[in-house]
């Protein structure tokens, strides 16, 4: 009769349970605009062009292209995405639990922390799977130079996964590379390993400058912006939870670089990845929860790293105490942020539409990127989706949300401006966010050219309102 460990018997218990709670969120999950956006790109663009897109989007382009048969083929949206993601920090998740030498309790908060519980395994995006190919190349650090060619494979393939995923795989690819310098002269890796395997990695990096090469001219700088998020992500109104979360933040910035500081490379890893994820959130883009996550993410691996060369010391305990405290902060901030990470409306909002005949017999202007979010639900419905600050049919492109008349702090209406977008055969709709200055009682804008009278039709959680577009020309 087969006997069970301990260990592996929690392991079961814990993965069955999370993999129930997942589940149970990801048949609920509306996807968010992001994960439509990322869809609609696969569904639209070519191969060829989803890489020349990539400067613009910020990441690399395997999870667009893994995307592309179901979203060329228009199955079943959204949940080929879903299962797809979810499929991948699953697996991530099974490597974490039988190779991470981390004590069962410090693995049990990790497993049910934000990160893992609510956004890596629901929001459908291209970071799942690069998380899985990072913890694959932690796996096989120790063995990298006996498979010197599936290591570089999985570089590759992990640094074409996302931005973050890419630095990972940057900072062990530099190390990589110099390991098998040295272990050609000593005669530990054969030359022709040597060469598949840089061969293997100078492809990969002129892929990845294909795809990132002029990016720095794409992102404007938000430092003030990330400290904002930032904060807003890691404290809360509980003080319980932000001192909890204050002490693994506090105690990490100090300790975790001693403790890898016994080993150059590992130190080198941390260091790289903090720095380089700090410098594009300070100079490029100022930072969501689903990019935040990643600090713990990179500490976790380090940690990981350094506990498979020294598991004894006390600074290994101490350190595990600090990833254990970090991430259980994470549980808490979870209650924050969960809500985000599997309810958009974007369902709720197409089956409206397409309830009311909207989808086929009306035109529904939209006015910010995030507001496409429901366009995949409704494309075969011959709908008429467009945007205001263009005038022109909604598509995959992020760049429309430039417009002066448009953008995430505000929307200007100017009625000559929405006149374009306006169809002249069928009903008018404007999706708009509720506030004081368009409630949803409903509103009226003018100029010298037209008047418009937006009567409501239809509230969605007192949030966003579905108005009726009434045009008088003066």
């Amino acid at each position: 009769m087969l006997k069970i460990s301990k260990n592996d018997k929690i392991m079961y218990i814990v993965l069955a349970v999370w993999t129930l709670i997942t589940v149970l969120r990801l048949v609920f999950h509306q996807p968010w605009y992001d994960e439509a956006h990322a869809y609609m790109m696969a569904q639209q663009l070519s191969l060829i062009d989803i890489i020349a897109q990539m400067k613009y989007e910020g990441h690399t382009f395997l999870w667009y292209l893994l995307m592309m048969p179901f979203a060329k083929a228009d199955l079943w949206y959204p949940y080929p995405m879903l299962i797809l993601n979810w499929m991948f920090i699953f697996f991530a998740m099974i490597i974490f639990w039988k190779k991470a030498p981390f004590y069962p309790i410090t693995k049990i908060i990790i497993s049910f922390s934000y990160p893992f519980l609510a956004q890596l395994p629901v929001v459908a995006r291209c970071y799942s799977i690069g998380v899985l190919f990072m913890f694959i190349l932690v796996d096989l650090y120790g063995a990298k130079l006996k498979r010197p060619i599936i290591y570089s494979t999985c570089l590759i393939i992990c640094a074409n996964t996302s931005v973050m995923a890419l630095f990972s795989a940057t900072a062990f690819g530099i190390i990589f590379v110099i390991d098998m310098i040295r272990g050609v002269l000593a005669g530990v890796v054969s030359r022709k390993d040597f060469r598949i395997s840089f061969s293997i990695l100078a492809l990969g990096a002129v892929l990845i400058l294909w795809q990132l090469g002029g990016a720095n001219a794409s992102f404007i700088g938000e430092n003030t912006t990330f400290l904002k998020n930032f904060s807003e992500f890691l404290l809360g109104t509980n003080l319980i939870v932000n001192i909890i979360n204050l002490i693994g933040i506090g105690f990490a910035v100090i300790i975790f670089p001693v403790y890898c500081w016994r080993n150059k490379k590992i130190f080198f890893v941390l260091i790289f990845q903090v720095a380089m994820i700090l410098y594009c959130f300070i100079t490029k883009w100022g930072g969501c929860a689903h990019h935040f996550i990643f600090f713990w993410i990179y500490s976790l691996i380090a940690i990981w790293l350094m506990k498979l060369i020294d598991n004894k010391s006390k600074l290994s305990v101490i350190a595990e105490i600090i990833v254990a405290v970090m991430f259980l902060g994470q549980i808490f901030t979870h209650m924050n942020n969960s809500p985000n990470s599997f309810y958009s409306g974007s369902r709720y909002m197409a089956e409206t539409f397409i309830n009311d005949d909207i989808a086929e017999n009306g035109r529904v202007i939209v006015f910010i990127e995030a507001d496409k979010r429901f366009v995949p639900y409704v494309k075969n419905k011959n709908a008429e989706i467009y945007f205001y600050g263009t005038a022109e049919k909604v598509n995959w492109d992020a760049s429309v949300d430039n417009s002066p008349l448009t953008g995430y702090a505000k929307v200007i209406l100017v009625p000559t401006w929405l006149h374009k977008s306006l169809s002249k055969d069928r009903e008018n709709y404007a999706l708009l966010m509720v506030n004081e200055e368009r409630p949803a009682s409903g509103f009226i804008i003018e100029d010298r050219s037209y008047r418009m009278i937006f009567e409501p039709y239809f509230i969605f959680n007192k949030t966003y309102g579905l108005f009726k577009i009434h045009e008088i020309k003066k």
